[in-house]
C-alpha cells in the first residue's frame, strides 16, 4: 500500500477514539492488558483500507492455493503499539470449549463453528525506522520486512503475536475474512 494512503490513515484515525483494545470476540471481546496491551479502534464500513486489504486477502487466497471458502470481511481494526505495548501469542480463529469433542485420554478435536474467521491481514501503516521492536511473529518465525505499506495475509488459524514496542510508536490496520464452517 502506498505510502500516502498509510499516512492518511494514521493521521485520520490517531488521537481520535482510540481505546484499549480487546480480546476474544472480535467486537464485543473483554480488556485483558495481561494478553494484549495495545490500543485499537474500528474504522468504518467499506473504508478504503478495507477495500484494499480484502483485495489482497482475496488474491492471496488464490495465489498461496488455500482456497477457503469466504464471504466478506469483518470492519478493519487500526491498531497503536506504544512503549512497552504488546500482543501476546493467539489465534484470530474463534474456538469455543463446545467445539471440541472429547477423544479420550484428556484429548480432543477442534470441530470448527460457523462463519469462523479464516483469513488474517495485517497492514504496517508506518515504517520501522519510527519504532522499535512490535516484531510480528507468525508460528516462531518473526516477520522481517518493517516497511510501510508491508501487507501480511496469513491463515487465521496460525498463532501470532506482536512482541513488546521498545522505543517509538507503531500502527497497524488489522483485516479478517470468515466464511462458513471448515469442510
Amino acid at each position: 500500500m502506498s505510502p500516502e494512503i498509510c499516512n492518511k490513515t494514521i493521521a485520520r484515525f490517531d488521537e481520535a477514539n482510540f481505546n484499549s483494545g480487546e480480546v476474544g470476540g472480535g467486537q464485543i471481546g473483554r480488556i485483558d492488558t495481561k494478553v494484549r496491551d495495545a490500543e485499537t479502534q474500528w474504522a468504518p464500513k467499506l473504508d478504503l483500507v478495507e477495500c484494499i486489504l480484502t483485495r489482497f486477502i482475496m488474491q492471496a487466497n488464490q495465489e498461496a492455493l488455500w482456497n477457503f471458502d469466504i464471504t466478506e470481511p469483518e470492519l478493519v481494526q487500526i491498531g497503536r503499539y506504544k512503549e512497552n505495548q504488546f500482543y501476546k501469542q493467539h489465534i484470530d480463529c474463534y474456538i469455543k470449549s463446545s467445539d471440541i469433542i472429547a477423544t479420550g485420554q484428556g484429548g480432543g478435536v477442534i470441530v470448527p463453528m460457523l462463519n469462523q474467521r479464516k483469513i488474517s491481514a495485517s497492514l504496517l501503516l508506518n515504517d520501522e525506522s519510527e519504532y522499535e521492536g512490535g516484531d510480528l511473529i507468525i508460528l516462531d518465525e518473526v516477520v522481517k520486512v518493517k516497511k510501510q505499506g508491508t501487507i501480511i495475509v496469513f491463515p487465521s488459524f496460525m498463532a501470532h503475536q506482536v512482541t513488546p514496542v521498545t522505543k517509538g510508536v507503531r500502527y497497524s490496520a488489522v483485516c479478517w475474512m470468515g466464511g462458513p464452517k471448515w469442510k
